[in-house]
């Protein structure tokens, strides 16, 4: 069925199956191996970000029991730390494409699903646009890394629109289909920045296209 290298990339047309070089792969049991380390790492913001992490969840509740007597719901003083973990974890997920893909297909524009919950968070899934595929890795842990592959799929068979956020209370994000699977990248008010992936899924879908000259 699948004898050699599909002339889109590393995956079958059908986005089901992974060459790693020597054999095809299902995608659904592709593990990524651990990731070297980032230039965040290095430069050693992952400990401040994480020190950050640590302080927010102190203030949360310092601060939940008298906002609450105000009927007031604490919020977005985490965005400056959120805002830390996503640079870490685009640097994550353009090594991830780079080990899928190769150096003939990086990553162009990304994002994370990063967001509050009460004094916690969900880091759950990251958002990569090559210029033929989109793919959504799904992160193993708040700490850890981009380590299996819930969506691979051509340009022309996603769709992507944004989803607004209200006040801080409702996480903007970004609504994935593709035929009728969903996924929904949620973000926060202030750290949230899709407009660099839906400009490059724009651009490269329309390059893409073949011409009708």
């Amino acid at each position: 069925m699948h004898t050699a290298l599909s002339r889109v990339g590393q995956f079958s047309n059908d986005g089901q199956w992974w060459w790693d070089g020597t054999r095809w792969i299902a995608v659904s049991q592709v593990v990524i191996p651990q990731l070297p380390m980032t230039d965040f790492e290095r430069a050693g913001q992952l400990n401040v970000a994480r020190d950050s992490r640590a302080r927010d969840r102190r203030h949360f509740w310092a601060w939940l029991i008298p906002l609450s007597y105000l009927g007031l719901i604490p919020g977005g003083a985490q965005a400056k730390t959120l805002s830390q973990y996503r640079t870490w974890t685009l640097e994550q997920l353009a090594l991830a494409t780079s080990y899928l893909f190769g150096p003939d297909e990086p990553m162009l524009a990304g994002e994370v699903s990063g967001y509050e919950l009460l004094d916690s968070w969900v880091r759950d899934r990251g958002l990569a646009v090559t210029n033929a595929h989109v793919i959504i890795f799904r992160i193993d842990s708040i700490d850890g890394q981009p380590r299996w592959i819930e969506l691979v799929a051509r340009l022309a068979d996603v769709r992507m629109e944004q989803r607004k956020g209200m006040l801080g209370m409702f996480a903007p994000g970004l609504d994935i289909s593709a035929g009728n699977r969903r996924w929904v990248i949620r973000g926060f008010l202030g750290s949230f920045k899709p407009d660099a992936v839906l400009e490059a899924w724009r651009k490269s879908t329309l390059a893409a296209a073949p011409s009708t000259a």
